[in-house]
């Protein structure tokens, strides 16, 4: 790795810091996250082992900061999915396809080590991380009790429609096309509004 250099310690502890994330991301989607030691990113950034202790206490920690940088990301894209024109399913469907997308790339596949990890994590730290994810979900929360879903079912649709997301997700890797993303937004549709679907059934 080029020698980094700052202005200030600060700004040169900052580009370490950086660095030594993004050495992370990488090693973790190329080899999978148990199988890199933080001796495997220290050697990736031209660190000793005991100087990468000066930027992040262990390795779950890397994937708490790879958090805290694609969640910000991910919440104003759900949001700008779920706002402009439309009804609320309308809004539910794009918020379904992005998510998609993004459940369909190979960064998502970190999010299972970390969930693994949180209660291994300090209090404040799992604190943190249980409140962006809990604001990234708000957001579809949010859409699903403006479709009319009674208050005390907004929480069990909103893991629902997850659920399906991941699953449709898993099945486009076997069965790509346009027929899981048909049958996605059918399943959101029925989740969501079944007395439509119930009409639809009788008037077929």
């Amino acid at each position: 790795m080029p020698r980094i250099t700052a202005d200030s310690i600060a700004d040169h502890v900052a580009q370490q810091e950086a660095a030594v994330l993004e050495a992370a991301v990488r090693l973790f989607l190329a080899r999978g996250y148990h199988q890199v030691a933080l001796g495997d990113v220290a050697a990736e950034v031209g660190l000793a082992r005991s100087s990468l202790y000066r930027y992040v206490p262990d390795k779950a920690h890397l994937l708490v900061r790879w958090y805290h940088q694609v969640i910000p990301r991910t919440i104003a894209e759900w949001r700008a999915a779920t706002s402009g024109d439309g009804s609320p399913l309308d809004h539910l469907h794009r918020w379904a396809l992005t998510y998609l997308a993004w459940a369909r790339t190979p960064e998502h596949t970190l999010v299972q080590p970390l969930l693994e990890a949180l209660p291994t994590l300090d209090g404040p730290t799992r604190r943190e991380v249980t409140a962006q994810h809990a604001e990234m979900m708000g957001v579809v929360a949010d859409v699903v009790a403006a479709a009319g879903v009674p208050p005390g079912e907004v929480k069990p649709t909103v893991d629902l429609l997850a659920g399906l997301v991941l699953g449709a997700a898993r099945a486009e890797t076997t069965h790509p096309g346009d027929s899981v993303r048909r049958r996605l937004l059918a399943a959101i549709t029925a989740a969501v509004l079944p007395e439509r679907v119930a009409t639809r059934g009788r008037g077929s």
